[in-house]
């Protein structure tokens, strides 16, 4: 199972790869891009991914950039995010996506968090969850910086059997989408 996260940035926005580096930086965030380069920040080559240092370990982000060519169609998945955006945010053709795809690494979707965090601070960005589609500016931004700074909320705990009961229980309370899928109890 893999679900996606997108970061639209303004074309006039997107930064350099030493600018995303100065904002994981300034933030205080503990994910530092193993190359920064002056240019502009970019994912040369999605299949080897996107090289990370998180808490001081290496780290693959399955990740790509894009600039957007359709987004004025809604049957395109950046005309789709462009369309659920609309209301809060224009995504026009030649703005910038960044891709980060989670499967089930927990380090890789934590440092993956935190960028896309760094990108909607710092760049005017806007952030879509593709699951529970879930989406937005820098309210969104700090949805995922509480889930990306919970290590405890990607522990496994679904591996033990649960003891079988025939009481009936009370409907759980609403979780991030982290703790659903990690089967995280609050």
């Amino acid at each position: 199972m893999s679900f996606d996260y997108f970061v639209a940035v303004h074309k006039a926005d997107w930064p350099t790869g030493t600018g995303v580096q100065s904002a994981l930086e300034a933030w205080g965030f503990p994910v530092r891009l193993k190359e920064a380069a002056a240019a502009p920040f970019e994912v040369k080559d999605f299949r080897a991914g996107l090289p990370v240092l998180f808490e001081g370990r290496e780290v693959v982000l399955e990740a790509d950039t894009e600039v957007a060519a359709d987004a004025d169609d809604t049957d395109s998945l950046f005309g789709y995010i462009a369309e659920c955006a609309a209301p809060n945010f224009k995504i026009s053709n030649g703005d910038h996506f960044l891709t980060l795809t989670f499967r089930s690494d927990p380090d890789q979707i934590r440092a993956g968090l935190y960028l896309a965090a760094a990108m909607i601070k710092s760049f005017n960005g806007y952030g879509f969850e593709n699951q529970a589609e879930t989406h937005g500016g820098l309210d969104f931004a700090e949805q995922i910086l509480v889930e990306a700074s919970d290590a405890s909320a990607f522990e496994r705990t679904d591996l033990i059997p649960a003891e079988p009961s025939l009481a009936f229980a009370p409907p759980e309370k609403p979780r991030g989408i982290f703790a659903r899928l990690f089967g995280k109890k609050d």
